[in-house]
């Protein structure tokens, strides 16, 4: 089950080194137990340290054995909301950054303190991680404790060897220490991360599925009072069933300062709370509650809030130029600093009345272990406090670690922010964390198991709009475009865009009703290879299949045995052949056929073909159809008709059969009121 294991820790000014294999000195014990019980598909290992004397602990790792032959592939979880994460396989490597992105971009990852060796085959994944196997099993690892510190699991393909760290440095035991609490089970990946979450007992459940409006990826910085009332008035002309509407960065007079509003908001923060409920949405907004900029009236009034290291200098949390430069880490236990943070989440939530705030730069409260506690402690107390100010208002986490945010907040990042470009030049500076759309949805794939479980997912936003040159072009070709669309709705537990829907072309407001209904998708399974994913599942127990093309060059696959249904092809015969050109998307219902009985070929108008209908009852001469609300206008179905048959009578209107392609059928037009 284990193999070798090492405890590093500190004690009367002397470090001490322990392996497990060789006697303990006095007054120190590890117990290493597993357990089977209660679990269906696993069993729980954990590895607590009892010492009778005060020590601080610097590190600890643990070999584990467990029967990997046949495996494919790595989940590598990155260490962040915004860290690359994906499936990875032993030609796969984490290369290591160069010095420029530990200048600027260190700080918001690990690369400060977990060593990356740039060989193939040496891979590490925060929290969690699962490996594949021929079929369908996997097996899931999982940290069942990350309050008393991170985990990582590393693993080196080329010597079949995985070993678990705890992040414990700076961790203080009086007289014991919980090391190790873990999960190993394998099976269906649905069956063991249900039961892998059923252990954990997180506080706060997922929120419902929302969809939103919000700010910064259209406007950035630039956020105004004039703004946001021309966007309220031309989503509301579109009757879109938006939940949330939401002001990014640039409502505030400086990172830091989350009081009072700016001057480009004259009528003030309640003023506009009442006017996005009048259209009929939430009210939402941003905030990063553990940085501060170098101009803001935080920072000069109370330098003592800032985290500071061992010589007594600020800590920076990262660079931004838009907010003047280096921005600075705030220290959570600085006196007065959380009675700051309860004065902010009291103005915005009761004074003000927004119902959601996106809590960003998260990762900046745990930067240093602080008053003998380990990042990860720190971590988790950070997001408790956020937890209990928020109480029964929604929070969206970004820029966070993801464990201690799971049942911690409603809805949380889960990839990289996407940019009006599919990759940018930070690829080559091997920063994890880069704006990048590709990078974005690879770890919206990777992480999809998360949603509904820790929290609901935020893939960030989908882009639509052509924009601006200068101002807000859109680089997104329309196939990268509808990927990034389709994705998002299909894996998202969030979907928010930012577009200025009055930019729009008829085509792209066509596009945009197609996501609603917003409706639940169950995935069953994702299979990729070489930038081609093949994605199964279903809405409303109808099944779909989907193939993403998310390389740039063209692919063809072939169909299984059965007939599918595509707006774009009609009806596709079981094993034919699909080219898929670069970046392209498409989506397909599985037809279910019947003999001598009228039955559902698809339907356009939805994003998934024929998701939209709410009820079909085929069973009398009268056949009822009917389709959610706010369905998209135009939207048609098409019933198969069989033989003998040259009409069907559909709510309460005798409809003619078409034929084509050796299909009869009818269609079923919903006009609706285009606005």
């Amino acid at each position: 089950m284990w193999g070798s294991s090492k405890l590093v820790y500190h004690q009367d000014h002397n470090t001490f080194v322990v392996d497990l294999e060789q006697p303990l000195p006095g007054g120190i014990n590890l117990q290493l137990e597993a357990n089977p019980d209660p679990f269906q598909y696993g069993l729980s290992i954990s590895v607590d340290l009892h010492n009778n004397r005060p020590l601080t602990l610097e590190s600890f790792n643990l070999e584990l054995l467990p029967d990997l032959r046949g495996r494919e592939k790595m989940m590598v979880n990155g260490f962040q909301s915004w860290s690359d994460s994906s499936e990875r396989c032993a030609g796969d490597r984490i290369p290591s950054p160069p010095r420029i992105t530990y200048t600027f971009f260190g700080a918001n990852g690990d690369y400060g303190f977990f060593p990356y060796s740039g060989r193939p085959g040496r891979l590490h994944s925060w929290t969690y991680t699962y490996f594949t196997f021929p079929g369908e099993e996997i097996l899931l690892l999982g940290s069942l404790d990350e309050d008393s510190g991170y985990t990582a699991f590393e693993y080196d393909y080329s010597a079949n060897r995985l070993i678990v760290h705890k992040d414990c440095q700076g961790a203080d035991s009086r007289d014991g220490y919980p090391l190790l609490r873990l999960y190993l089970g394998k099976g269906r990946p649905e069956e063991v991360f249900d039961e892998y979450f059923s252990r954990l007992r997180l506080p706060r459940k997922p929120g419902p599925r929302v969809t939103g409006w919000t700010s910064w990826y259209n406007y950035y910085t630039k956020i105004s009072e004039e703004i946001v009332r021309h966007n309220l008035k031309e989503l509301s002309a579109m009757q879109l069933p938006l939940d949330y509407f939401q002001l990014d960065d640039g409502w505030q007079e400086a990172v830091g300062d989350w009081l009072d509003c700016n001057a480009k908001f004259p009528s003030g923060m309640k003023a506009l709370v009442a006017k996005i409920r009048e259209q009929g949405y939430r009210p939402g907004l941003w905030i990063a509650p553990f940085i501060c900029e170098r101009r803001s009236r935080l920072l000069r009034e109370h330098p003592e809030w800032l985290l500071r290291d061992s010589r007594g200098k600020p800590v920076k949390a990262g660079y931004n130029p838009n907010w003047s430069g280096w921005y600075y880490a705030l220290d959570l236990y600085a006196p007065g600093f959380q009675d700051y943070l309860q004065r902010v989440f009291q103005r915005a939530l009761e004074e003000w009345g927004f119902e959601l705030l996106k809590l960003d730069f998260l990762y900046a409260a745990a930067l240093l272990p602080r008053q003998g506690k380990s990042r990860g402690q720190v971590m988790a107390e950070a997001m408790e406090l956020l937890h209990r100010l928020a109480g029964e208002k929604k929070l969206l986490g970004c820029g966070v670690p993801l464990g201690p945010a799971w049942g911690r907040v409603d809805y949380c990042r889960i990839g990289s922010d996407v940019t009006p470009f599919w990759e940018l030049p930070l690829k080559g500076l091997n920063y994890r964390e880069r704006l990048s759309t590709i990078n974005s949805l690879t770890s919206t794939i990777g992480r999809r198991h998360l949603d509904r479980r820790a929290f609901r997912n935020d893939p960030d936003v989908f882009l639509l709009r052509d924009g601006v040159p200068g101002k807000n072009r859109n680089y997104l070709n329309r196939n990268q475009r509808y990927t990034l669309f389709f994705l998002n709705n299909l894996l998202g537990g969030l979907v928010f865009f930012s577009d200025n829907v009055d930019g729009y072309t008829e085509a792209q407001k066509q596009l945009l009703r197609s996501a609603f209904p917003s409706l639940e998708c169950d995935v069953h399974r994702i299979d990729q290879e070489q930038g081609l994913c093949r994605i199964s599942f279903t809405v409303n127990g109808k099944e779909y299949l989907a193939y993403a093309n998310l390389s740039s060059r063209r692919c063809t696959v072939t169909l299984p045995e059965e007939m599918y249904f595509n707006p774009a092809t009609f009806v596709l015969s079981p094993g034919r052949a699909l080219v898929l050109e670069p970046y392209q998307t498409v989506c397909l219902y599985k037809i279910e056929p019947r003999e001598n009985e009228p039955y559902l070929l698809g339907g356009t108008g939805h994003i998934f073909p024929g998701a939209q209908i709410e009820k079909l009852d085929l069973s009398g001469p009268d056949i009822t159809l009917e389709l959610y609300r706010h369905s998209a206008p135009g939207s048609k179905i098409f019933l198969a008709v069989p033989p003998g048959l040259n009409s069907l009578r559909v709510n309460g209107q005798d409809l003619p059969v078409i034929e084509q392609e050796n299909w009869r059928y009818i269609t079923v037009s919903f006009p609706g009121k285009k606005v």
